[in-house]
């Protein structure tokens, strides 16, 4: 195994169905790297590259990174890893086994390429349960989380000198587990992100908590919970939100109204918001602002060029 996948492979990899169970979820506490990355024909010939799995350049690791970059490989040089940098993958049918960077690690290294509402959006999807997949109906895949904020916090913590480790650390904070959806983790960057990174500075929700109906909400649904989108226990306030991807239809509306209805007889206050409001700036606006009134607080930008960072913020979030 002398290939290790890194940054946008890893990417892909991490994304791919193959990551969804077996090998890549065991555990691994190998951190042998390579003196020598392979060769480009090498990275081109392998069977990820062949099934359209990875995309060319491959980027690898290596701990000589002096081999020259080619339009089918792109070499990293590292320094040693601590243990639980790399996950052993046994490919199906057969194939040569390799490693890839661990879901902590290619957050690390990711961060070092993207903006800091990318990395956060990025953090939220890895430790999310979806994964993108062009090959769905709706582009998205379910899948159980690659990580926790949690266990990215503890492999900060464990590494030193890594590119990209201090932009990684500063979007961790702002990292959520439990969005369902690239656009949950839109909606919750936007507004939970601070006014100076021209977000909202809503306090943070619980993504996709689950709500236990009772006696009390039994007569409306059959349901023993539901799962709000982002929930505020405490204040007693929901956002459902009605992305269109999977809201449309006769009986989804009567199903979410029936939600709605069961969830505002426990006492809980719901929002909806739509995805044609996130993407219009007045109608976000107004939208947070309500949100933030029941919540019992209000957006106040301390900084006098907020409009321009916020537009900044959604051309990143949005595009």
């Amino acid at each position: 195994m002398n290939m290790i996948l890194a940054y946008t492979s890893a990417l892909e990899f991490w994304r791919s169905a193959l990551s969804d169970a077996g090998s890549a979820r065991d555990p691994c506490r190998t951190c042998k790297l390579p003196e020598n990355a392979p060769t480009s024909f090498f990275a081109q010939e392998h069977p990820l590259v062949k099934n359209g799995a990875l995309s060319l350049p491959v980027h690898v690791l290596a701990l000589d990174g002096h081999r020259r970059n080619t339009p089918g490989l792109v070499v990293h040089q590292t320094k040693p890893l601590p243990v639980g940098s790399l996950r052993a993958i046994t490919l199906p049918n057969g194939g040569e086994a390799l490693l890839v960077t661990s879901p902590e690690l290619t957050f690390v290294h990711l961060a070092s390429l993207l903006s800091f509402p990318r990395a956060v959006h990025l953090g939220c999807e890895l430790c999310g349960t979806y994964a993108p997949d062009e090959s769905q109906p709706y582009r998205v895949r379910n899948r159980t989380p690659l990580t926790t904020p949690a266990r990215l916090a503890a492999y900060l913590n464990r590494i030193e000198g890594v590119r990209g480790a201090k932009a990684a650390r500063q979007a961790l904070p702002f990292v959520m587990s439990g969005s369902a959806s690239p656009r949950e983790s839109t909606l919750t960057a936007l507004l939970t992100l601070p006014c100076t990174r021209g977000g909202s500075n809503v306090s943070r929700p619980r993504m996709n908590a689950p709500v236990p109906l009772g006696k009390r909400a039994g007569w409306i649904t059959d349901r023993d919970f539901f799962r709000c989108d982002l929930l505020w226990p405490g204040e007693k306030v929901a956002v459902e939100y009605d992305s269109t991807l999977c809201h449309t239809g006769a009986t989804r509306i009567a199903e979410d109204a029936a939600r709605r209805n069961a969830l505002e007889s426990l006492g809980l206050t719901v929002v909806t918001a739509t995805w044609r409001q996130v993407t219009n700036y007045r109608e976000y606006n107004r939208f947070a602002r309500i949100l933030a009134g029941h919540l019992g607080t209000r957006i106040r930008p301390r900084c006098r060029d907020y409009p321009a960072r916020q537009l900044a913020l959604r051309s990143e979030l949005l595009r």
